[in-house]
């Protein structure tokens, strides 16, 4: 399916600074590292924004515009999926960094219609953006065309399995961990202050809040700094994230390598354990008793919250070892075109 000689061309949003353009950004420096001929090519829509500073960590030159010939490869995340079909002679790969926003499958429209309570205000700001998504693909016309697919989670392998019945390859992304490496030797950790993102699920923690001990301090991390951050989490006790996970989410990772507690609700990739693979207590199912649970949770995990810390051992171990399981997942696509492996291949082999 790939040839040798091929160059590969991976479209991206340039200058978009969150978590699918640094994996599109990983893609192509682990595709280099492992010798092939890889570039960045800013999608049109974005090709007059400057490049993200903090991604010049990784080695991503650009290329102006992908060359549709026999054996080269273009690669787009699924925001562009539409524009695959385009490409006659190229193999076309669509990697599915999310499924909940992507514009040909909005999984998040029947849950959030069917929720009530405190989705209501997310119901009317999230599903009109998703139903507005312009160039939306039918899900016909990808079960019919050479396009391979590859998928960032677990959750994003088992949708399109059922959805288009093709069977995806895994390929992650990793989180980088130097700057979140838990630096909190003096036990200087404040056990009551919970962090959260009012992005992910911003709606729902606040009427978490409102009937939670009083004790409790709350800090969104909003408007911060990367240097701010990565402080917030490395002092906070526990990072809450009820959002819907449309992908493996870059800061539940973050939070556990800064030492953290991370607990999150059982949505898109958080129902997966392949994907967040933390303890069954540590995960909120959803539902109407989904804020009265959280509330009774938290103040049970900050008695102990050393050794609930330890409970993710595990998981942490697992974030240090993604880039050596990403490399695998690169080779393994576009080096040994050993495709449809996903995470249980990973954990078996």
């Amino acid at each position: 399916m790939f040839e040798n000689s091929r160059k590969i061309y991976v479209v991206y949003p340039r200058g978009l600074r969150t978590g699918g353009p640094e994996a599109l950004h990983q893609l192509v420096d682990m595709l280099r590292e492992l010798g092939q001929d890889a570039y960045l090519v800013p999608h049109p829509a974005t090709s007059a924004t400057p490049r993200a500073e903090q991604f010049e960590i990784y080695n991503a030159p650009e290329a102006p515009a992908p060359v549709d010939a026999e054996g080269n490869v273009v690669v787009v995340p699924e925001v562009y999926v539409a524009d695959l079909h385009a490409y006659k002679h190229a193999t076309p790969v669509c990697w599915w960094l999310s499924i909940d926003y992507s514009p040909t499958f909005v999984a998040g429209r029947t849950a959030l219609r069917s929720t009530a309570g405190p989705w209501s205000s997310l119901k009317e700001t999230l599903v009109p953006r998703l139903s507005a998504v312009k160039n939306r693909v039918d899900p016909r016309s990808l079960k019919r065309s050479r396009i391979v697919h590859a998928v960032q989670s677990s959750y994003a392998w088992a949708f399109l399995f059922s959805h288009l019945n093709v069977v995806p390859s895994l390929l992650s992304d990793y989180t980088p961990s130097a700057e979140f490496l838990s630096k909190d030797e003096n036990g200087s950790r404040n056990h009551r202050l919970v962090t959260f993102n009012p992005v992910k699920g911003g709606d729902i923690i606040r009427e978490v809040m409102k009937v939670c001990d009083p004790s409790i301090e709350w800090r969104p991390i909003q408007g911060m700094t990367r240097t701010e951050v990565t402080e917030t989490l490395g002092e906070c006790g526990i990072y809450l994230d009820l959002g819907f996970h449309p992908g493996k989410d870059r800061m539940p990772r973050e939070a556990a390598l800064s030492g953290a507690l991370t607990v999150v609700g059982r949505r898109g990739s958080g129902a997966f354990y392949a994907d967040v693979p933390i303890p069954w207590e540590h995960k909120i199912t959803p539902g109407p008793a989904e804020v009265s649970s959280s509330a009774d949770l938290l103040p049970r995990l900050m008695a102990d919250l050393p050794r609930e810390i330890a409970k993710q051992d595990s998981y942490r171990a697992a974030i240090l070892s993604e880039k050596e399981r990403f490399k695998r997942e690169v080779s393994d696509i576009f080096v040994e075109q050993r495709f449809g492996k996903d995470a249980y291949d990973y954990l078996n082999e």
